[in-house]
């Protein structure tokens, strides 16, 4: 039962013989006196009691005094508990509904007036909706971000209470409204903690990159155009994608490549660019942007660590020759897997390298030096190790060749011993 109604049954009890005697009009300003001392002692219970009481004798108020009865019970509603603060929060949602009706409702008070609703004992969420989204785009950036929860909340409320046929629908809502609210969530520079909470009520109803990726070229046209906002809003969805595991779709490379044009600076940029290309196997685009993210890096360890990722597209792409020479300039932390690539190199490229069968056949030996020096840094090797050495020359190519025991490698410029 709403707050006026009780407050007015209660009155008429103990007060109706003298309201039948007493003019309407003077009983209609005691009630609005009577409130005005309440409010005047910040007694809002008290003045929210009278100016109820006033509205139901008066026949209605002005714009004015309609605004301080909403007021007076918006503040009761701050210290009251439980059951009661439900009644006050049915009492100014109903008020908000009259005002509307009479033509004096001031739409600054749609994102109020919708969570009040949402606390009322039975909420309207379609009527919330409808407050919200207006409050928002008048807003904008300026929205209150607790509003913005509480507004996608209500979208997944109203997807969850939907029947099965109107479920398919109202997901496609949820997608729009949360890119919407991420967009939004960046450009006016909100907590971590409201995009966290918006996608976990998203993640409730989406599950599937088909859902997700349509919607991906319209919102990055709707980003935020200062810096900052926007690569967080990018980095947002880069995350998203990845955690559902749409990877391989074009739309995760065209978010990557918004977030390196916003920011071609960016060192994170260009690393995340290059892995997506090597992911597709676009190993030139991505030796390049390599390049690129090298030159960006500061310190020397990332930029040892890049000139290995170097070596390792060059490998893939079949440029034996130069993922040896990439890889055997690499130091520190990954020169054991630098090593373990170039090894791999020289023995992939060993049918390329030498003017008979015999030299190309001592190849082998030196990949096997170079994959066991990389095993002794902690380099991945593989099983390459047993498979060159079944390439060596054999002691028949040996005593062909004068059992010699020293070759030089065109290619490399070493010395090896085949026939010791």
């Amino acid at each position: 039962m709403k707050l006026g109604k009780l407050i007015l049954a209660s009155f008429l009890l103990i007060g109706t013989s003298s309201f039948a005697q007493d003019d309407a009009e003077k009983e209609c300003k005691r009630m609005r006196f009577l409130a005005g001392e309440e409010l005047n002692i910040k007694n809002y219970k008290g003045s929210a009691k009278y100016y109820i009481l006033g509205e139901k004798i008066c026949g209605g108020y002005d714009a004015a005094n309609y605004a301080r009865l909403i007021g007076s019970v918006r503040n009761a509603i701050i210290s009251t508990e439980k059951e009661e603060k439900t009644a006050y929060t049915d009492t100014v949602v109903a008020f908000y509904n009259t005002i509307e009706e009479k033509g004096f409702y001031d739409t600054k008070d749609d994102l109020l007036r919708a969570s009040y609703i949402l606390q009322s004992s039975n909420p309207d969420r379609i009527k919330a909706d409808e407050l919200f989204r207006r409050g928002i785009a008048n807003q904008g950036s300026a929205t209150n971000e607790g509003y913005v929860s509480y507004f996608y909340y209500n979208t997944y409320a109203i997807y969850s209470a939907a029947a099965d046929t109107e479920k398919p629908e109202l997901k496609k809502r949820m997608i729009s409204d949360y890119f919407m609210m991420s967009a939004l969530i960046g450009k006016a520079n909100m907590s971590i903690k409201t995009q966290e909470t918006i996608t976990e009520y998203f993640n409730y109803v989406v599950r599937d990159c088909k859902d997700i990726l349509p919607e991906i070229g319209g919102y990055i046209e709707n980003l935020s155009d200062e810096k900052e906002s926007r690569l967080a809003s990018l980095m947002n969805f880069i995350t998203l994608l990845e955690n559902k595991q749409c990877t391989d779709a074009p739309e995760y490379g065209q978010l990557i490549n918004s977030y390196v044009d916003t920011d071609p600076t960016s060192l994170d940029a260009q690393l995340m660019k290059a892995k997506y290309l090597m992911s597709k196997g676009k190993l030139s685009e991505a030796i390049s942007t390599l390049r690129t993210a090298k030159g960006i890096a500061t310190d020397d360890a990332k930029k040892q660590e890049i000139t290995y990722q170097i070596s390792l597209a060059q490998f893939k792409s079949k440029s034996y020759t130069a993922a040896y020479n990439t890889a055997m300039s690499v130091s520190g932390e990954y020169k054991g897997n630098a090593l373990s690539i170039a090894g791999k190199s020289v023995g992939n490229n060993a049918n390329n390298c030498g003017s008979s069968t015999f030299d190309r056949k001592c190849n082998y030996i030196y990949a096997v030096q170079l994959l066991e020096k990389a095993r002794s840094l902690g380099g991945d090797i593989g099983n390459s190790i047993s498979s060159y050495k079944s390439r060596f020359p054999t002691s028949d190519d040996c005593f062909q060749n004068g059992n010699t025991t020293s070759v030089t490698l065109s290619c490399y410029n070493v010395t090896v011993n085949p026939c010791k």
